[in-house]
Formats: structure tokens, sequence, C-alpha cells
């Protein structure tokens, strides 16, 4: 019998707008709203690691290569439009990138809004 490939639950997203309602702009008030937002949504659709780098065992160094590079790459790319589609053209004018990766972009908008950054990370 053929074996089935199974759908990575990001390339099922048809509207992220619909789960992170919120546009980020410029001034940032709504910075905490949407990065809260947008991590709950990485992490139920289990790609966190793409703009969060998981904490890594030394011992388990090796494993930190993805195993399928093409996938990888795929929702890398699906984080990217993600970010892009829910922020400001102003921003997204001053964060794009053609060769950045998810977590490059998501980094930028961090270190772009560091005075709206009242709690931690919501990574756990």
């Amino acid at each position: 019998m053929a074996e089935t490939q199974k759908l990575h639950p990001a390339t099922l997203v048809t509207n992220i707008k619909t789960s992170i309602p919120i546009v980020l702009d410029y001034d940032g008030t709504q910075y905490n709203n949407w990065s809260t937002l947008f991590q709950l949504h990485c992490r139920a659709n289990l790609i966190i690691d793409h703009i969060i780098k998981p904490v890594v065992d030394p011992k388990e160094k090796a494993a930190e290569e993805p195993s399928d590079k093409a996938l990888w790459k795929r929702l890398n790319d699906i984080v990217r439009q993600w970010i892009y589609n829910t922020i400001s053209n102003d921003l997204l004018n001053f964060i794009i990138d053609p060769d950045d990766k998810a977590i490059d972009a998501w980094n930028r908008l961090e270190n772009f809004f560091p005075q709206q950054q009242v709690c931690p990370s919501f990574t756990s």
C-alpha cells in the first residue's frame, strides 16, 4: 500500500487574518497583542521554531538541522507571508527582505518595538 504524505497544519491556513485580526502598524500600540496572537497561532500550527529559536541541549546539537529542508523552507515562507500580511504597508516596507528567514523579520519587528515588550515572549 502506498504511503500517504501527511499535510502540515500550517499549509492548511487559508486566511491568517481570521486568526490574527490585528494589523500591526508603525505606532506599535497593538504590538503585544499582535505578538501574542502570532505566537499562539505558530504554536498551534507547530511552527513556533520559525520565529523563536528553540533551546537546544548541547548533546542534541546534531539534531538541530531540519530533516526535510524543502518542507522547512516552505513553512518558513508561509510564516513570512503571515507576518507580512498582518502588518501595515509602512512596516512591510521597513522590514521586507527577499533573503530573510521568518525569524529575521520577526526579530526586526521585535527590535523596532522594544518599548512595547512589557512581558516576556510567550514561548512555554
